[in-house]
């Protein structure tokens, strides 16, 4: 038994209620007035909150999960190399992967594609964007026992 935070009914059975962004008790009365029952999820959402939580696992077909294989850095000279090989036009390469013109010129001009762009690139040029990923270089320094490198060391090898 409480008191309803909405129609200041006391010695009430209440429970807590969502209104508009606030949570607050009320009784059965208001909430039936005013619609403050718990609110179906629309059939959309909730087949996206149900696919977004199973996902735990990343999906076969993001190749940047990969972790092995990498963009390469020269993929949009790549495209247009093999685009102008085989005599297309951006036009008739957005035809061929079935995608808009803009996904061809963004890609040319630089920009990432999405991993499913890419593998349609390869697929439709004959391809491979996709590189090996290459071990950064590390160097260790040992400026000698009795204290750590410093700036001052780092630019005297460098010279």
């Amino acid at each position: 038994m409480g008191e309803c935070e909405l129609c200041g009914a006391v010695k009430v059975s209440v429970r807590q209620v969502r209104t508009g962004k606030t949570e607050v008790l009320a009784c059965s009365r208001c909430t039936e007035k005013m619609n403050l029952g718990p609110k179906a999820v629309a059939p959309g959402l909730q087949r996206a909150q149900q696919t977004s939580a199973s996902s735990g696992a990343p999906r076969r077909n993001d190749l940047m999960s990969r972790g092995a294989k990498e963009l390469v850095g020269d993929f949009h000279k790549r495209i247009a190399r093999a685009r102008s090989a085989k005599g297309w036009t951006q036009v008739q390469l957005a035809k061929e992967m079935s995608e808009t013109v803009n996904v061809i010129k963004a890609a040319e001009s630089g920009k990432r594609p999405t991993d499913n762009v890419i593998k349609k690139f390869e697929s439709a040029l004959d391809i491979e964007l996709m590189a090996e990923r290459e071990a950064e270089e590390t160097r260790f320094v040992n400026a000698g026992s009795s204290r750590g490198m410093t700036f001052g060391d780092f630019f005297n090898q460098q010279g």
